[in-house]
């Protein structure tokens, strides 16, 4: 026979609250010893099951996690960070945000893991390096592979040095994180930030969709100090450059310089010539976060109608943003980066457990009409 009593949302809401709180209460009371009786194995192993180590046998790993799944079991990690003797030390190198402002945002959300992981005895130390000078990188990247960190988290954006930096950690067996730039083929324990290329390659679709005309010459800009890096902004380039070749676009016209931004006078003389050539700019492409500077120049001049892309969500973008000098920025969460580089290294030393290598942040697309929505993201 079948009966049906209905229930009203909040009665069947109370009875979930009531099964999440006594699975919650019955996980608190489970043990190391509980898990191990249940699978028939040793207290031992369960603990080298949990810290991912020594020889288990495949199914008898399967079997403690499918149990340690069904008690809900989680570790009292304070507790074992306290009975642990072990300290860890985290070591950071990126660039001075003085130097580059971008930079403060990744900071961000490193000193806000930081301030979650010290309780478990871990330390980060946090060292910057000038973004306009290879040598600072060389000098510090030095300084903290020869400190014995227990894990490394950098921004590799000089390419060749950065080279050099990865061949040591890897001779000392050093785990370490890449931040904001990816190399290849590295035995990195993992990625964070975009995909560069992509980003330029949604960026030349952004600037073929805004430009209607026939003909139209279009700039890839790379505003620099002349000893800055340039091997992220040459991977956007190839992406912005990949989007028009597979088009077999004949209107788009694609130029590409970079720009000296040493002195304002330097950046206006460089600017100056683009617009008094005959193949007058329809858009350009900024391939850092230093759109700011290009679109003070549009401001200065009076330019209009030129479709100007850029990067990141400084506060001096931002303006220029809201006064639709700029159309549109390529954003990608920073803080976000920094904040899971540093849990990267938390779940790797820490938790034993798997860190996904490959962590590409989303690309997000900001205009004015959707700005209000990102400019005050925090971790």
């Amino acid at each position: 026979m079948f009966i049906y009593l209905p229930c009203t949302l909040t009665e069947i809401h109370c009875v979930q609250q009531i099964r999440q709180t006594l699975k919650k209460e019955t996980a608190l009371k489970i043990g190391i010893k509980d898990i191990a009786k249940q699978a028939n194995v040793s207290i031992g192993t369960v603990d080298r099951v949990l810290h991912n180590r020594g020889d288990v046998a495949k199914s008898t790993r399967e079997q403690v996690l499918s149990i340690i799944e069904e008690l809900g079991y989680t570790p009292n990690l304070l507790a074992k960070s306290l009975a642990s003797k072990t300290k860890y030390t985290i070591s950071v190198l990126i660039p001075d945000p003085e130097s580059n402002a971008y930079w403060e945002k990744p900071l961000a959300g490193i000193k806000a893991a930081a301030a979650e992981i010290k309780k478990f005895n871990f330390e980060l130390q946090i060292a910057t390096f000038d973004y306009s000078n290879e040598n600072s990188f060389i000098e510090k990247a030095n300084q903290i592979l020869g400190s014995n960190p227990s894990g490394f988290i950098f921004a590799p954006v000089f390419y060749e040095s950065s080279l050099k930096v990865i061949e040591k950690c890897d001779q000392l067996e050093l785990s370490y994180v890449f931040i904001d730039v990816f190399i290849e083929n590295c035995e990195n324990l993992a990625y964070f930030g975009q995909n560069s290329a992509q980003s330029g390659y949604l960026a030349a679709r952004l600037m073929s969709l805004s430009i209607s005309q026939v003909i139209s010459h279009i700039y890839i800009v790379k505003p620099l100090n002349p000893s800055a890096p340039v091997y992220h902004l040459n991977l956007r380039e190839k992406g912005f450059v990949s989007y028009f070749s597979e088009e077999n676009s004949d209107q788009a016209i694609l130029h590409s310089m970079d720009v000296d931004i040493s002195s304002p006078a330097a950046l206006d003389e460089s600017l100056d010539a683009i617009f008094a050539s005959s193949n007058k700019p329809l858009g350009l492409f900024v391939a850092n976060s230093r759109v700011h500077l290009v679109a003070s120049y549009f401001e200065k001049n009076k330019i209009k109608n030129v479709i100007l892309i850029g990067y990141d969500l400084l506060q001096e973008n931002i303006e220029y943003i809201e006064k639709g000098i700029i159309q549109f920025l390529i954003c990608q969460k920073p803080e976000e980066q920094g904040y899971k580089s540093v849990f990267a290294l938390f779940n790797h030393l820490f938790l034993k457990h798997t860190v996904e290598k490959l962590n590409f942040s989303p690309i997000d697309i900001i205009m004015k009409e959707n700005i209000e929505y990102y400019k005050n993201f925090k971790i």
